[in-house]
Order: C-alpha cells, then sequence, then structure tokens
C-alpha cells in the first residue's frame, strides 16, 4: 500500500517573508503568486503521475485542471489564506503555502462548474473547459455527441478539482486539532458559495432584485468565498482564537462586497482594453447588479421603458448600451454604488488598522483596501 505523503515537495524553496517594509497589494500578490505557482504545478504534476498509473487515459482529467490553473487568475483566495496565517503569528510558511492549494482547487472546481452553468466558451481569453473537452473529442476522432462529451469530462475534471481541494486540507502537515477547525470554515465556505450561486442563477429569472438581495449575494458569492472564509482558515491554522476570526469577519464582509461592486462598475464603465473584456457584457448578459437594481429602483417611466428593451439583450448595439449607462449615471445608480464601496472599504480598515496583527499580514489587509480605492 501506498504511504501517506507528509507534504507535496517544495523543491524550488519559499521565500519566508515578503521582502519589503512597504506593502503594495499588486506586488504582494506577484510574489505570493511566484511562490504559489511552483508549489501548485509540483502538487499537480504529482497527481498527473497517479493519474497515469491508474490508466493514461485518465491523465487529460488532470492536464486540463493544469491548463486551467495555468491561464491567469490572481491566487486571490490563497494568498487571503496565507496572510491570515501570518497576521494570525503562524510561522511554518512551507506548510500554509501547501495547504492555500485547497482554496485555489476550489476555486478551480467552482469555476469550472460556473462556466457550465452560464454556457460560456471562453475563460480569461481561452476555452473554457467543457469547450476544451469538444476540441478533444473531436481530435480524438472519438464517436458520439461531443457537447454531451465535453459536459461530462467537464463535470469530472471539477469534480476532481474538488477532490483534490479536500485532500490537500486533510493531509496538510498541521496539528490534527487545528486542522479540524479549519476545516469547519472550509466546509462553510463550500456550502455558503453554492447558496451564494443559486441565489445568484435565481436573480437571472426574477424580474428584479433590490438592494438587499443584491448585497446577499454579494456576501454569499463574493464576500464570505474570496475573503472572510480563506482568512478564518489561515487563522485557525495558525491556532488563532475566535476574537481574531471575528475581526477578519469584520474586515472581509465589507471588503468582499465593495470587492465585486467595484468589480461590476469597472466592468461596466471601465475601458474594454484595460479590464480585459467587452464592458457591455454585464448589461447584455442582464446580470443582477447593484448598478442594475438602483437604475431600475429610480428610474422613471421612460428610462424604465428603455431598460427593459437593453438589458438581457444580446444584441444589443454600442448606442443601446451608452443609453443604459446614461440611465445609470442619470438616476444616481453609479454615484450610489461608488459612494457605498468606499464606505464598506473604510469599514474594512478600520477592522483591522489598530489591531496587533503581524506587520507583514496586516499589511498586505490594509494594501488590499488602498488597492481598490486607488482604482475609483
Amino acid at each position: 500500500m501506498q504511504e501517506i505523503p507528509d507534504l507535496a515537495p517544495n523543491v524550488f524553496g519559499f521565500e519566508q517573508t515578503y521582502k519589503s517594509n512597504k506593502i503594495t497589494a499588486l506586488d504582494y500578490l506577484s510574489w505570493f503568486k511566484k511562490q504559489f505557482d511552483k508549489q501548485l504545478l509540483a502538487y499537480l504534476s504529482e497527481k498527473r503521475q497517479e493519474a497515469k498509473e491508474i490508466n493514461p487515459e485518465t491523465v487529460v482529467l488532470v492536464d486540463e485542471i493544469i491548463r486551467f490553473t495555468q491561464n491567469g487568475g490572481k491566487r486571490v483566495r490563497p494568498a487571503f489564506m496565507y496572510s491570515g496565517y501570518v497576521a494570525a503569528g503562524g510561522k511554518a510558511h512551507e506548510a500554509i503555502l501547501f495547504a492555500s492549494l485547497s482554496v485555489e482547487l476550489l476555486h478551480t472546481f467552482a469555476l469550472i462548474h460556473d462556466d457550465i452553468i452560464d454556457n460560456s466558451d471562453l475563460r480569461r481569453g481561452e476555452l473554457t473547459t467543457h469547450k476544451a473537452f469538444e476540441e478533444y473529442h473531436k481530435t480524438r476522432k472519438l464517436k458520439g455527441n461531443k457537447k454531451e462529451f465535453g459536459l461530462s469530462s467537464a463535470i469530472l475534471a471539477g469534480d476532481l478539482a474538488f477532490s483534490f481541494a479536500e485532500e490537500i486540507l486533510t493531509t496538510a502537515p498541521f496539528p490534527q486539532e487545528r486542522i479540524r477547525k479549519a476545516r469547519y470554515f472550509f466546509d462553510q465556505m463550500k456550502i455558503q458559495v453554492i447558496y451564494g450561486q443559486y441565489l445568484d442563477v435565481l436573480g437571472g429569472y426574477k424580474e428584479g432584485l433590490s438592494e438587499d438581495e443584491v448585497l446577499q449575494v454579494l456576501e454569499y458569492k463574493t464576500a464570505k468565498y474570496t475573503v472572510e472564509r480563506p482568512l478564518h482558515i489561515g487563522a485557525m491554522l495558525a491556532g488563532s482564537d475566535y476574537q481574531t476570526l471575528e475581526t477578519f469577519s469584520r474586515y472581509g464582509i465589507p471588503f468582499g462586497q465593495a470587492f465585486q461592486m467595484q468589480d461590476d462598475i469597472v466592468g461596466t464603465f471601465g475601458i474594454e482594453e484595460e479590464i480585459g473584456k467587452p464592458s457591455d457584457s454585464d448589461i447584455k448578459e442582464g446580470k443582477k447588479t447593484l448598478l442594475l437594481a438602483k437604475a431600475y429602483e429610480r428610474a422613471d417611466k421612460t428610462q424604465t421603458k428603455v431598460l427593459n428593451q437593453i438589458v438581457g439583450n444580446k444584441s444589443a448595439t454600442r448606442a443601446d448600451i451608452a443609453k443604459v449607462k446614461k440611465i445609470m449615471e442619470q438616476t444616481g445608480a453609479y454615484d450610489y454604488c461608488v459612494k457605498l464601496a468606499k464606505e464598506l472599504l473604510v469599514q474594512a480598515k478600520k477592522a483591522v488598522a489598530d489591531t496587533k496583527f503581524k506587520d507583514e499580514g496586516k499589511g498586505y489587509l490594509i494594501a488590499a483596501v488602498d488597492y481598490l480605492n486607488e482604482r475609483f
């Protein structure tokens, strides 16, 4: 029987601290990503070999996870998990680096399935997983329906990434009591993002959403999943107390909501070359953003008629999209969302500013707030 591994090999070494007294969010993320990606590839390379030993045909599933994870991604969730661990006084840097693979592979699972739900062809400019498997079906000249094969294989690739995430946190080299507590918040992260995703899907089939409904979707689909729970997992692996968890919640929820609100604002009003996607996609898809909810709430009859004609219309022209953006500005929806996001960022920064967290972890949390503020 194969022995249980203690830790996936990190043959590259690890820079144990960020080598600058002044932390900026993008520089810190870039530094972390460099360490993280090497460890991620080392782990997935091991899993690829395991798959090959079972049956060479199964290697394609791991290869797809490798392709998907290497196709961009800032590693925001593992960076928050890492910074939560460091802020709470954790010092086992290679161990937390390995453990943080769990939240990234959970995210891989969620995105693969999300692309199926949205029937998306592209992710970060490359084929989505179900489309990549359609191409694999074509290349291998397999029989049957390539779309069905693509969907089935993508679901399984997503499930495999989920299984890897589970394995990583279970086998991470930390005391079992810390693993047990961390797993509670990891489980909450999984459960809550599914609820948030369903509320988001349901919103697309409802006539409209109130501000409270939109904010709840932002809380569960983004804030808890992207920020709060990764911080909690890191804190538990550091052996932290529940007061630290409460502080991370006071930071993570408003920061995560502001993060998604800003992403929606930039996604609609940003320059396409800078944001890396069409600035009309949210409007054409009828995405239930707070921008849209407030525009509908404040629109007069004429404006509402225009919104109803254009929002969700995949054939909308540039002139149509411009009309919706103008209504968002005329109704004050744009200004409202910017103001609310900035207020949420003030709350987040205040939550950690006067704490006794360790400088590196605390510095990144504050730098992340400053970065979002600068993007407005």
